[in-house]
């Protein structure tokens, strides 16, 4: 078990949030690809994966698929291909087997303990599993949120047939009474997995429990689903309070360099003559002007893309919560 101590959230973005998601093995670029488009589209201020299936995690893997800005992180590595649990925030400090723990606090609030956590599959292990969580609890006084992977359900309408097992469900219960947790209604979303089947099993396996100081804190928290791409979990985004909206970047977009008009764009731009003696001053005006020549060329050759994307998110999204309470026809399976 690692153990250490944040320093403090970072400033509020559009909004507070933590991203909880089992992404289903993070080795390949494509997979962190869409995980970067997730947290750009969320900005959460700290992020819990789960079965990341990566036996060392980085600086440089971080930054490349969270950003930059998540300079501080402690992960649990996989087992060979199995498992995996990482924990990055924007500033701080921080606690592992099944689950990471990381102390937080912030000018604001007081400080706060956030446990990830990824399941075991084996009844023996599940039964060990809670008994690290009670261990983990005893090491983490003060306001606490449990949330990820927990491979356990711990009602029946969390999964959408009656092959369910009851001792453990029992074992489950019994532990949410007996750290005297509760559970932060997802909204819109009925389940979290599915085994991606023509008639599919549904089952609410990833959640987020909290103690009720952590909700004194946050009481004005809301849990929602993001739109499933690369995994069979769907991620989900705490917001825990608004916040500022900071100033608009500009991105660059790599499919530009594919798209005819692209070069002749850039070299019209850039040759345009700049009425300035100072060659640091020249570049920055030439930048800036490039910045706002490929913005407009973009418009009018693709439109805008993320608008584009949001849309078929959105889409996906509302078909999923559809397939969470009847089965999609043949057409919304295609779609």
């Amino acid at each position: 078990m690692l153990c250490g101590q944040v320093s403090a959230l970072p400033s509020p973005m559009n909004r507070s949030c933590i991203l909880i998601w089992n992404v289903r093995g993070l080795n390949d670029k494509t997979r962190r690809d869409n995980l970067r488009k997730v947290v750009d589209e969320s900005r959460p201020a700290v992020v819990c994966l789960q079965e990341t299936k990566l036996s060392h995690i980085s600086v440089q893997d971080v930054s490349s698929f969270l950003g930059q800005e998540f300079v501080n992180f402690v992960y649990l590595p996989a087992q060979q291909t199995r498992g995996g649990i990482l924990v990055a925030w924007r500033e701080g400090t921080f606690m592992v087997d099944h689950s990471v723990s990381v102390l937080l606090s912030s000018n604001d609030d007081p400080p706060w303990w956030l446990t990830g956590v990824y399941g075991p599959q084996s009844d023996a292990e599940k039964v060990a599993f809670l008994d690290e969580l009670r261990e983990v609890r005893a090491s983490c006084p003060g306001p606490w949120m449990l949330a990820g992977d927990f491979n356990m359900i711990y009602c029946s309408e969390d999964k959408n047939n009656e092959n369910v097992n009851q001792a453990m469900m029992g074992r489950f219960r019994r532990f949410v009474n007996e750290m005297e947790l509760k559970e932060i209604p997802l909204l819109g979303r009925r389940y979290t997995w599915s085994n991606e089947r023509e008639s599919p099993t549904l089952v609410k396996l990833d959640r987020v429990l909290c103690t009720n100081d952590w909700d004194d804190i946050y009481s004005e928290n809301i849990l929602q689903s993001h739109a499933t791409e690369m995994s069979d979990h769907c991620p989900l985004i705490l917001g825990l309070r608004e916040g500022i909206r900071g100033k608009k970047r500009f991105h660059f977009e790599s499919i530009w360099t594919k798209l005819p008009g692209f070069h002749e764009t850039v070299q019209q731009s850039w040759d345009q003559p700049v009425q300035c003696r100072c060659p640091l001053e020249r570049i920055s005006i030439k930048l800036k002007r490039l910045t706002r020549a490929l913005q407009s060329w973009s418009q009018k050759q693709t439109g805008h893309v993320k608008t584009q994307l949001a849309l078929a998110r959105h889409v996906l999204h509302h078909l999923e919560i559809a397939q969470d309470h009847r089965a999609l026809s043949g057409q919304e399976n295609w779609l």
